[in-house]
């Protein structure tokens, strides 16, 4: 019996043994499953966290930017208008003075082009015609209305193309032009669009035409190879409910949207929004996994720190058994206080390791909302309100506001809402900000798009005001039920009063500039228009009297010294009115050009006679030749050219002491297709200009010594016109001097 007894006995400890084994087994799995379970249960609701905050954070940027780039697109169009109101009769008159127009506005504007198109598609430019009409992007026959598109859009030299009808054709030369369009530079038209093209950026900013081609040339922020971004979107893994197809609905119907997908194993939000008055859209993308990759790596370490706290103690529940095994051999009383022990242990472990888990999780949650908050540090206050309840959940408090809700505290929102747009909000903003909180509007503005706000003014303590601006966007999926009726939203309020203002004073600035510069033109014209006969007539009369007394000869030497200085005294009056009647001329853009043929040696035996004249009077040696073969005759403005070479010489003579030397050379540097460039070289050897005077020796009134206005009779503007008509004429003129040896001036002129 004792021996059958034993044998039982030693069964009954096996068994005992191998179900405290297993047991012990299935505990470590339940603790290592468990980690794991919860481990990739937090990882999930953080990626939610993190897309939620995304789409709040790209709608922001997004709107923004979308209003830089439209603001950019309406001043163009603006300008252009602009632009035109600027021309007058005098830059119709021909096709030159219609280029000149052209290239002051591109210097105005920054423009690469400023052109008009007549109606057989000729395109006029301040460089010449062109005929490639077709290459733009809008019909000239049928625009009635400003376009914006992209020029060359499958280039990497792509372009921006603003045009639009006149609403009054333009007559030049027979032409009759109808439509006027400028080209932008694309890093011009993306000013004030901030773009990131570098590896590690979190957030990527983009321009796409609606067939997904990019404007900066990068795709996915430069991850992706391809060249177009619906071909990208092809090779991407789309999150549920998003679908390449969506996205290029959403380009060809200019709708605002949102994406969510994994490109080669990052995981990337795009959010677009369409530019106004275009078929482009802009695009703002966050790569998610890059700050994902911290919380994972916090969620890994807490899995890691699980499943090492769950080894040891299995572990220790090993060696609790075998000490356990060791003990049975010697009674069974021992055995069984043994096993009361351990399972005491047991438990006691198992606490622990919830415990060290509640621990880690803490940790976890308060770095997560950490993160949040630094996204949604552009919030003044955050809250979480259930429609349905009509109540609220604080999470960041504006302590500007009286009586606001605290952080953590349940408030009724209709009710808190209402009174703070009572207390704060503009009238002129209150009424559509009460219809804007209303649930029935929330949740029907919702069901159309994913993020929904209103700008409004409000006035603090003090008399202070500010703009502000409420958005609202949906919590997540679990606020749908059933019922497809949305149930709750988050709703934050942020600060924008200055970027709002910031607008409002560039666009008032600019208007208040155009009309000043207006005003002071149209009166310095009429000022100068008006006197310029008043002043003429008394001055050609005295001249006229000054010649009649001269031709006496029964005057005396003194009466004639007296004439002779106001003869001379009201030529050089009349030269000086005559000088700024001229300037005001090129200023207004009434300066016209005649093209008349002409004998260029006939103008050049006047210009000898005028200048030998004047050398020999102060003993100077003058010098003209011709190097190579000229024409006799040329179609020009003989007398706008006289007047340069007179100018240029007059100055000459003038500053060159007794004698010196003045020369004058006449070169043909190039002829093509009728046409020829003339090179007029004139040096003296006369007092010079200091180096540092150069750049301005063309600005109006500008003279390096102010004495010299006494002792020569300088106006300061000869140079001034000199310089305006050679350029009329299509021309150059460059100057090279030293101080005490002489100036010499190069001019380029083109005749046909």
């Amino acid at each position: 019996m004792s021996e059958n007894s034993s044998r039982a006995e030693k069964k009954v400890k096996n068994r005992a043994f191998q179900i405290a084994a297993i047991g012990v087994i299935l505990i470590a799995l339940i603790l290592v499953v468990g980690s794991l379970w919860m481990g990739r249960s937090a990882r999930e609701s953080t990626e939610e966290a993190v897309h939620t905050v995304s789409l709040f954070y790209l709608n922001e940027l997004a709107d923004r930017r979308e209003q830089v780039v439209a603001s950019n697109l309406e001043n163009n169009i603006k300008n252009i208008q602009n632009g035109i109101s600027l021309m007058n009769d005098g830059d119709l008159d021909s096709i030159e003075h219609l280029q000149d127009y052209q290239a002051r506005m591109k210097q105005l504007y920054d423009l690469d082009k400023f052109a008009f198109v007549d109606e057989k598609g000729t395109i006029y430019t301040s460089q010449g015609t062109q005929s490639d009409i077709d290459s733009y992007p809008f019909d000239y026959q049928t625009i009635s209305e400003p376009e914006i598109a992209v020029k060359d859009l499958n280039s990497p030299k792509k372009t921006v193309i603003i045009a639009m009808p006149l609403e009054k054709p333009l007559i030049v030369e027979k032409h009759r032009l109808t439509v006027c369009f400028m080209e932008i530079n694309m890093n011009v038209m993306l000013k004030g669009v901030s773009m990131h093209d570098s590896e590690r950026s979190v957030t990527f900013c983009n321009i796409y035409s609606k067939e997904g081609i990019p404007l900066t040339n990068q795709v996915l922020g430069g991850l992706a190879d391809e060249s177009n971004l619906m071909d990208a979107l092809k090779h991407v893994s789309f999150d549920t409910g998003y679908s390449a197809e969506k996205v290029t609905e959403d380009f060809d119907s200019g709708t605002k949207g949102v994406s969510t997908f994994t490109y080669e194993g990052v995981r990337m939000t795009l959010y677009y929004v369409p530019v106004k008055q275009t078929d482009l859209m802009l695009t703002y993308m966050v790569r998610e996994n890059l700050i994902g990759k911290q919380i994972q790596s916090v969620s890994n370490g807490i899995i890691r720190r699980s499943i090492l706290q769950t080894l040891l103690t299995a572990l220790v529940l090993a060696i609790l058994f075998i000490l356990m095994a060791l003990q049975t051999r010697r009674s069974s009383r021992l055995i069984i206080e043994k096993e009361k022990s351990e399972a005491e242990s047991r438990a006691l472990g198992q606490q622990l390791a919830l415990q060290a888990q509640l621990l880690e999780q803490e940790k976890k949650h308060a770095q997560l909302n950490s993160m949040i908050n630094a996204l949604t540090s552009n919030y003044t206050s955050v809250y979480y309100v259930d429609l349905d309840e009509d109540r609220g959940v604080c999470y960041r408090s504006d302590a500007q506001i009286e009586s606001a809700p605290e952080e953590e505290q349940s408030f009724p929102y209709l009710e808190t809402f209402r009174s703070y747009a009572n207390r704060y909000i503009d009238e002129s903003f209150r009424e559509d900000f009460l219809e804007f909180i209303r649930p029935d509007s929330i949740r029907d503005a919702l069901s159309r798009e994913k993020i929904i706000s209103y700008r409004y003014l409000v006035h603090r303590e003090e008399g202070r005001e500010s703009y502000e601006m409420i958005r609202m966007a949906s919590v997540g999926h679990a606020s749908v039920k059933k019922d497809q009726k949305l149930h709750a939203v988050g709703i934050s309020f942020a600060n924008v009063d200055r970027e709002t203002r910031d607008a409002m004073m560039k666009n008032k600035t600019l208007s208040e500039a155009l009309q000043t510069a207006e005003e002071a033109s149209k009166a310095k014209t009429a000022f100068l228009s008006n006197m310029s006969h008043e002043i003429r007539t008394p001055m050609n009369a005295i001249i006229g009297l000054d010649t009649i007394l001269l031709s006496d000869p029964e005057l005396s030497e003194t009466t004639r010294d007296h004439v002779e200085k106001i003869d001379s005294s009201a030529r050089h009056l009349l030269n000086l009115i005559n000088d700024i009647l001229d300037m005001s001329r090129i200023e207004s853009g009434r300066m016209v050009l005649k093209n008349e043929d002409f004998s260029f040696s006939h103008m050049l035996e006047q210009i000898n006679t005028i200048i030998s004249g004047q050398c020999s009077k102060k003993n100077l040696t003058y010098e003209c030749r011709i190097e190579g073969e000229i024409d006799d005759h040329y179609v020009g403005d003989d007398m706008k050219l006289r007047q340069i070479i007179i100018n240029i010489l007059g100055n000459a003579v003038k500053f060159t002491p007794e004698g010196g030397n003045i020369t004058f050379t006449i070169e043909r540097t190039a002829r093509f297709q009728g046409k020829s460039t003339l090179l007029l070289t004139m040096s003296d050897t006369g007092i010079g200009m200091d180096p540092e005077f150069l750049p301005r020796l063309f600005d109006a009134f500008s003279q390096e010594d102010s004495s010299s206005t006494n002792r020569f009779g300088s106006s300061g503007l000869g140079m001034a016109i000199t310089k305006n008509l050679v350029e009329m004429m299509n021309g150059q003129i460059n100057v090279e001097s030293e101080k005490g040896v002489g100036s010499t001036f190069h001019v380029t002129v083109t005749l046909t």
